[in-house]
C-alpha cells in the first residue's frame, strides 16, 4: 500500500511557544520560510510574547509561508479588535493570515484570574463577530463604520481538545487546530471535527527531540518523529500535519530539527 503521504500533497506546519526574544521568533519563522514550511502558528500565551506583534513583523520578512496565531482567546481580547488586527496582518502578508480560536488555558487565562465558562458560546460568538468585520457585514454583534478596512477573507481555526469545540468548528470554522495528542489519542476530537462538514484538518503533534515522551507528546530523533508524523498522516489524513516545539532546547535548534524532520517525511 502506498502512504498517503506519497499519494496526496499534505502541509507541513510548526507551532512556536512565544517565550524567548521577539527578535528570536521572527528570525524563526523567516527561517521556516526559506525551508519551505507551510504553516506557522505562535501560541497566544496573555503576558508572553505577544503573537499579532511577531506575525506582523515577519510577514514583511516573508514571501509564502501561512501565519497563524494558534490560539487566542476572546475571553482576553474583543473579537473585533482581534478581527482587526488579523486583517491588517493579512493585508501586510498578501493574504497569507489565519486566526484561530480558543477558550485559552490557565496559562493565559490565569494571571487575569478569568474563567471560561460557557466554551463553546464564548468562541462561537467570536467566530460570528470576527466574520462580521471580515466581511464588512453589519449585524446583532457589529455595525460596521464608515472607517473600517476593506473585507478580507481571512480564515478561521478552533483549538480545542474536547469534542463539543471540535464539533462547533465542523459546523462554523474553516478549520481546527488540533494539538497537545499524540496519534493514538487524538481520534475523539477528529472525530467531532469532521462530524457536520469537511472542514481544514491540522494535526499539530507535540514533539520532544531531547525529552521523554508522555501521554501528550511524542518524543526520539528526527527519523523516529518523521516516522510517527507518516503514521499519523496515513491513519488520520490531516490536510496539514505539524510538529509542536515542546523541548526547553534553543529555539534555532529546534527549528533546524523541525526542518530536518520534514524533510527526512519528504523522503
Amino acid at each position: 500500500m502506498v502512504p498517503l503521504w506519497n499519494r496526496r500533497r499534505v502541509r507541513t506546519a510548526v507551532w512556536i511557544y512565544p517565550n524567548v526574544r521577539a527578535s528570536t521568533i521572527v528570525d524563526a519563522i523567516v527561517a521556516l520560510d526559506d525551508a519551505g514550511v507551510d504553516e506557522v502558528w505562535i501560541a497566544d500565551e496573555g503576558v508572553a510574547r505577544e503573537p499579532f506583534t511577531l506575525l506582523a513583523a515577519a510577514a514583511r520578512e516573508t514571501t509564502r509561508i501561512r501565519l497563524a496565531v494558534g490560539i487566542t482567546s476572546p475571553l482576553l481580547r474583543h473579537p473585533g479588535a482581534v478581527a482587526s488586527t488579523a486583517m491588517t496582518i493579512d493585508e501586510l502578508s498578501e493574504g497569507r493570515m489565519t486566526l484561530g480560536w480558543g477558550v485559552g488555558g490557565h496559562e493565559s487565562l490565569g494571571p487575569f484570574s478569568l474563567s471560561t465558562d460557557k466554551p463553546v458560546a464564548v468562541v462561537r460568538d467570536a467566530i460570528r463577530t470576527a466574520a462580521d468585520v471580515f466581511a464588512g457585514r453589519p449585524s446583532d454583534l457589529y455595525t460596521a463604520p464608515e472607517h473600517a478596512a476593506p473585507p478580507r477573507a481571512v480564515p478561521q481555526f478552533v483549538g480545542a481538545r474536547g469534542p463539543q469545540l471540535n464539533r462547533l468548528a465542523s459546523r462554523v470554522a474553516d478549520g481546527v487546530f488540533l494539538s497537545g495528542f499524540t496519534p493514538d489519542n487524538v481520534g475523539v476530537a477528529l472525530h467531532a471535527a469532521r462530524s457536520i462538514r469537511p472542514i481544514h484538518v491540522n494535526l499539530c503533534l507535540s514533539v520532544r527531540y531531547g525529552g521523554v515522551a508522555d501521554d501528550w507528546s511524542i518524543a526520539g530523533d528526527e527519523d523516529v518523529v518523521a516516522r510517527r508524523l507518516r503514521e499519523a498522516v496515513d491513519k488520520h489524513r490531516p490536510d496539514t500535519i505539524g510538529i509542536a516545539l515542546v523541548d526547553r532546547d534553543p529555539l534555532p535548534l529546534m527549528i533546524e530539527r523541525a526542518v530536518s524532520t520534514f524533510a527526512t517525511l519528504g523522503d
